[in-house]
Order: structure tokens, then C-alpha cells, then sequence
């Protein structure tokens, strides 16, 4: 797996997959009560490949699938078009964020650390803000303060964390990329 992940076709490849299935997590829609209108669950892969994916590659991936998913979600449900670039740049930057703080600590282990489970808290933390800070400077105060429950994302900390054990032990690798 990490031989093929080395060559360009195989980054392309994973890139791709990689992209398509957070995309579809992205479209996978839990309807919420007000104000939070819905959740979806792109959050369990944007944590995966924060731990799994190098930085620059995880930020690719998430800003690829948000744009595509919320892009989607601005033509059928009529979101406003900057949620797009909102999602791209905040999610995107998520991932980033997760995946260098990850690699400060070479803690190798077969199932996940406490320190990637830290680095998946911040990477909530980093996301609820963010997306409080723009909403803020586009929207105003009001609408920002709906934003701040955001942080119930991180309910899918521990299914990303089953997911990064399974793809460990199954794959045997430590990192894909």
C-alpha cells in the first residue's frame, strides 16, 4: 500500500477516492432541530485524513469534497454560494491543521494516540471558530452565534477513531501519506 501511494498515478488515484467519498459524506444529510438545520458526515473523514494524509494533501482533499458537496447542496437546496468557499477554506484548513499537529509527535502505535485525539479536538475547536469568524465578518453577530454548535462535530471524533484503527490494522501502514 505505501509503494503504491509513492508513485504519482496512486496519489492521483487516492486523491480521487479520496475526494468522491468525503464528498458523498458530505451529502449524507442528519436533519437537526434549530438552529442547526442539519448535520452531515463529512466530519469522520475530515478527522481521517488529518491523522492519515500529509498536510497538504489533506487540505486538498476536504477543500475539493466541500466545494463539491456544499456546491451541491447551493444548486438543490439554495444555501447561499459563499457557504462553498466557507466550507472549503475552513474544513480544508481543518484537515491541514489536524495533519501537522499530528506530526509534531512520532508516536507510532497500531490503533490511534492521545495525542491524534487531541489534535482532532482542536481541529473542532479550529472549525466552530472559524466558521463563527466568518459568519461574523459576512453575516453579523446574530447569524454567528447559530454557528457555535458546530462544535457538536465533535460526536464523530470516536468514529473517526475506529475508522483510523481499522485502516491501520487492515492496511498495516502507520500513515498513507
Amino acid at each position: 500500500m505505501e509503494k503504491m501511494l509513492k508513485s504519482t498515478s496512486g496519489k492521483i488515484a487516492f486523491i480521487a477516492v479520496m475526494a468522491a467519498l468525503t464528498t458523498l459524506t458530505n451529502l449524507i444529510m442528519i436533519p437537526m432541530p434549530q438552529p442547526l438545520a442539519e448535520y452531515d458526515l463529512s466530519p469522520v473523514l475530515i478527522y481521517t485524513l488529518g491523522v492519515l494524509a500529509e498536510p497538504v494533501t489533506a487540505t486538498m482533499i476536504v477543500a475539493l469534497a466541500m466545494m463539491l458537496g456544499t456546491g451541491y447542496k447551493v444548486m438543490t437546496f439554495g444555501f447561499p454560494i459563499v457557504f462553498v468557499f466557507g466550507a472549503m477554506l475552513v474544513r480544508g484548513l481543518e484537515a491541514g491543521l489536524i495533519s501537522a499537529l499530528v506530526r509534531i509527535r512520532k508516536e507510532e502505535t497500531s490503533t490511534i494516540s492521545i495525542w491524534e485525539i487531541i489534535t482532532m479536538v482542536i481541529g473542532v475547536v479550529f472549525e466552530t471558530v472559524g466558521f463563527f469568524v466568518l459568519d461574523w465578518y459576512l453575516f453579523g453577530w446574530g447569524v454567528a452565534l447559530t454557528v457555535l454548535p458546530t462544535i457538536v462535530d465533535a460526536v464523530f471524533i470516536p468514529v473517526a477513531i475506529g475508522v483510523i484503527a481499522a485502516v491501520r490494522k487492515r492496511l498495516g501502514v502507520y500513515r498513507l501519506m
